[in-house]
């Protein structure tokens, strides 16, 4: 139940960044949850060259105390990279080449495939077949998933991804996190 509704909300968020028009609506009234979820999205509209939207899987966005626990240990990162083409359809390109630092510049690590913890493996899953569904099968996210290191969501710092020959960044703490 948890996974599913978790799924739900980040599928969105992507097909609605990926498909989206370039007007955007405010949260009236956010939790801090909302608002760590809305930060923890970047929207880029590149024009000719497509849009490119990824997220920040990060604690402070996930009620699930379980879910927290992993989000802690590892960043997770979804890239979508779409066009629109000719006749008003979307293609989705094959995102490769992506970078994830810390604040001090030094490079998150990768997680092997075959060692990402099972709750995220299904989580993407759901995900992937929720954005394949909405997209005629079409529809490619990319899921980094690596060792927090000195990255993380309430510590004061940033989170660097480079992609495309463009540098996007997070800075921590991140909205929802504790007041210390």
């Amino acid at each position: 139940m948890f996974r599913h509704s978790i799924a739900a909300v980040i599928a969105t968020m992507i097909a609605a960044g990926a498909l989206a028009m370039p007007a955007a609506a405010r949260l009236w009234k956010p939790t801090p949850q909302q608002q760590a979820q809305d930060y923890t999205v970047i929207n880029h509209n590149k024009g000719n060259d497509g849009r490119v939207v990824m997220q920040w899987l990060a604690s402070t966005t996930n009620s699930s105390a379980v879910m927290q626990q992993v989000l802690d240990k590892y960043v997770v990162i979804s890239v979508v990279h779409s066009r629109t083409v000719p006749g008003g359809g979307t293609s989705w390109d094959d995102v490769q080449g992506i970078a994830v630092t810390d604040s001090d510049g030094v490079a998150l690590k990768e997680v092997p495939q075959d060692a990402v913890p099972p709750t995220l493996v299904g989580l993407f899953a759901q995900v992937d077949a929720m954005m394949r569904q909405g997209s005629q099968g079409k529809a490619r996210t990319h899921w980094g998933v690596y060792e927090a290191g000195n990255a993380h969501a309430c510590a004061k710092g940033k989170l660097s991804l480079t992609y495309d020959g463009e540098t996007y960044t997070w800075d921590t703490p991140l909205p929802g996190c504790p007041k210390s």
